[in-house]
């Protein structure tokens, strides 16, 4: 079975994780919020699971 998804998905949540914790802060020129950010890591990866499994390529079915 091909998991390639959950690879995709986890990177994306952790990638959006990154950008949205740590870089718009230091865009901002705001302190980063280590708290917030150790705690909005996880959701980010569930959230990155759910966006790999949704957006996944179904095979193509032969006629």
């Amino acid at each position: 079975m091909n998991k390639s998804w959950v690879k995709f998905g986890l990177i994306w949540g952790a990638l959006m994780a990154i950008i949205m914790n740590i870089g718009f802060p230091l865009f901002d020129g705001e302190n980063i919020n280590w708290p917030k950010a150790a705690v909005s890591l996880p959701v980010w990866l569930i959230f990155g699971l759910i966006f790999g499994y949704v957006s996944r390529k179904k095979p193509v079915k032969k006629q």
